[in-house]
């Protein structure tokens, strides 16, 4: 595409004779893109513009379209139809989901690449200085004061972009993504995968681009990593358009979220600090608009199409009314049909028993170590039905200890006792290594536990897999439609206790949601790490945090965490010495007791609320069949009726008695 200069909005707005707004250089503006594979058309028609000190966040299912519509912006790919235009010389950083940067260099040569611009503008400044004195030399005023002239826009560049603050720069940068001083001169290749990421971010990050386009910035990331990227962005000046699945990390960074969906493209305008949260009051304020505008287009379509055939049936002979009339009707604007949300995991997850309290697991004095210790001596209680939420960096040893609660492997020292007639099962971060190599989904579900075939495929249909997906062999499903099947397969083993390491891996905003609402009604007891903060402050009633060999527990749940957290401090896990096991119960304990039972209740109501709303659902069905005059020439039927709607009434006052009860607890 030619580049084109793109006036700021200001200057636009005086040019056509309006009041000047904020300034907003736009850096780069699409309009009426169109991108298919074969007969298929992924998106059609979609416009938007980046504009300096706007952070965009783009949002939508997987296969949206998402990240090809970030290969156009980048020029990686044409379009199909469409224009793009961009200012003159625009400088575009892109960091892309595989990004990996090893190209056998070490770290403060990858690093000083990002310098290249300002090394660049330093080498003309000696050469304007050069001129400047030849000029002079010369005597040659109209030469000398071009050259002045030049060296002071080539100065202003310079100081504009970091030059005189270079290496301070990298040593912020080094700082933001946790490296150290020493790992300046160890060469790429030594890295972890995370950790090359986060090279690519910090180099991507120093160039200061123009435009900055990242897709999926925060895989691979720890939560203080995240947070440090969040600081970073919202400071930034540039134009950014970041793709993520990340809820609350666009919640504080985003300014407008755009949601490709259906084919389309529509952008909301959201506060930074809740912008995602923003973005779904309005979606769903501007669907229920759309909703009414099309059945207000359904009711007069289907009035005049009353009109045209009640005249064509009384009033044939007037065909001059009837073809004006049909006229009428075709000239009717269309109203399309509003986008429906994609569908939710309409499934439960229920534990083996009902949690009544009592311990589900207990930890004592458990200790693991590699090259250095990942925890020592960590004692831990986890009573049934409580939610506990593992936490922190990359390497800490979140699996690992996850790996020693569930005991798939042993502690270095210490012991772990599973509760007798506890029933765990585990969801892992590597699905694909948990599922069977060959064989179909139906088949998996069948293996995790004694169901039958069509129990299997029940299930699986239920979270999305119906038909005959089924019958497809495992490795032609992609990552999310592989944690489904897992999914399934827990579900299937009805556990009392679920171990989960990363569960929204691989999932799309929705997906992740429906997942969430299937574990939030959930009985059990549950262990869960993850990174995405929005499935934490759900499920989290305590954090446990990992770092340099400790642990610290926090009660209250993740906001609390996070508030301690800022603060600089988190309460203490219990050692060994005061965690006896008979050790009398203290007050934070019975407290901590009843947030369990809070929550227990809270669950309960929740299911008890559901349950009631879909009974009352079938009394309505079945009184609605009931009132049709035709069925009382079926003595039979009227006789079935009669019985099922006695019963289902009877099941209605005992769910809303239940509920009763339950709300008066609560309000106890």
């Amino acid at each position: 595409m030619k580049p084109v200069s793109l006036a700021r909005e200001d200057e636009r707005a005086e040019a056509s004779g309006g009041a000047a707004k904020v300034p907003a250089v736009e850096r780069l503006r699409f309009e009426h893109l169109t991108r298919a594979y074969g007969a298929r058309t992924i998106f059609s028609d979609v416009s938007g513009t980046l504009r300096d000190d706007v952070v965009v966040g783009l949002v939508g299912p997987n296969g949206a379209g998402k990240s090809s519509l970030v290969r156009i912006l980048i020029g990686a790919v044409e379009p199909d139809a469409g224009t793009i235009v961009h200012s003159r010389e625009m400088r575009v950083g892109y960091l892309s989901q595989a990004a990996n940067a090893d190209d056998g260099s070490s770290l403060r040569a990858l690093l000083e690449r990002a310098f290249e611009r300002e090394r660049s503008l330093h080498e003309q400044l000696r050469a304007s200085e050069v001129e400047i004195s030849a000029a002079a030399d010369s005597g040659d005023a109209m030469r000398e004061e071009r050259a002045l002239g030049r060296y002071a826009e080539l100065r202003d560049a310079f100081e504009r972009h970091g030059g005189l603050d270079s290496e301070s720069r990298l040593r912020g940068m080094l700082a933001a993504f946790d490296f150290e001083e020493a790992d300046l001169d160890r060469p790429l290749s030594a890295f972890s995968g995370g950790q090359r990421t986060r090279t690519s971010l910090a180099r991507l990050l120093l160039e200061e681009p123009d435009a900055l386009i990242l897709d999926e910035p925060t895989n691979h990331l720890d939560l203080e990593t995240v947070r440090r990227l969040e600081d970073i962005l919202i400071e930034q000046h540039g134009a950014t358009l970041v793709v993520s699945h990340d809820r609350s990390f666009l919640d504080r960074v985003a300014d407008e979220i755009w949601d490709l969906d259906g084919g389309t493209l529509e952008r909301y305008v959201v506060p930074r600090g809740r912008a995602y949260g923003a973005f779904l009051e309005a979606r769903a304020e501007r669907r229920a608009l759309a909703v009414a505008e099309y059945e207000r287009f359904r009711n007069e379509e289907e009035r005049r199409k009353a009109v045209v055939a009640e005249l064509r049936t009384h009033g044939s002979h007037n065909y001059a009314q009837v073809r004006s009339r049909e006229k009428q009707l075709g000239k009717l604007e269309r109203v399309a049909a509003p986008r429906t949300s994609q569908a939710t995991i309409s499934v439960k997850l229920k534990a083996a028993r009902r949690a009544t309290g009592g311990l589900a697991l207990r930890a004592r004095r458990i200790s693991v170590a590699y090259a250095k210790p990942l925890f020592t001596d960590l004692s831990l209680d986890v009573q049934r039905g409580e939610r506990l939420a593992i936490v922190g960096a990359n390497g800490a040893g979140k699996s690992t200890l996850l790996d020693v609660l569930a005991m798939r492997r042993a502690p270095d020292r210490g012991d772990v006792t599973m509760m007798e007639g506890v029933r765990a099962a585990c969801f892992s971060q590597d699905s694909a290594d948990e599922l069977p190599r060959d064989g179909t989904a139906v088949a998996a579900v069948e293996a995790a536990a004694p169901v039958t075939r069509e129990q299997a495929r029940a299930l699986l249909g239920r979270l999305g897999l119906g038909g005959d997906a089924g019958d497809k062999s495992l490795d032609e499903f992609s990552g999310g439609e592989r944690r489904r099947i897992m999914l399934a397969c827990l579900m299937a083993r009805a556990a009392d206790l679920l171990f989960l390491d990363e569960p929204t891996n691989d999932l799309d905003i929705p997906s992740r949601e429906a997942l969430e609402a299937v574990l939030a009604g959930y009985g059990g007891a549950m262990i869960v790490i993850s990174h995405d903060r929005y499935l934490l402050r759900r499920l989290g009633e305590r954090v446990l945090r990992l770092h340099d060999g400790h642990a610290d527990i926090t009660d209250g749940g993740y906001e609390a965490f996070e508030r301690n957290g800022a603060a600089g401090g988190f309460a203490g896990v219990p050692s060994a010495k005061s965690a006896a096991p008979a050790r009398t119960a203290t007050i934070a304990t019975r407290e901590r007791e009843q947030r369990l039972d809070l929550g227990r209740d809270a669950r309960a109501l929740a299911a008890c609320e559901r349950e009631v709303a879909e009974l009352d659902e079938e009394r309505a069905r079945l009184e609605r069949e009931f009132a049709d005059p035709f069925i009382y020439e079926d003595r039979a039927r009227v006789a079935a009726l009669e019985a099922a709607l006695t019963a289902a009434r009877a099941a209605v006052d005992d769910a809303f008695a239940r509920w009763e009860a339950l709300s008066a607890k609560m309000e106890a």
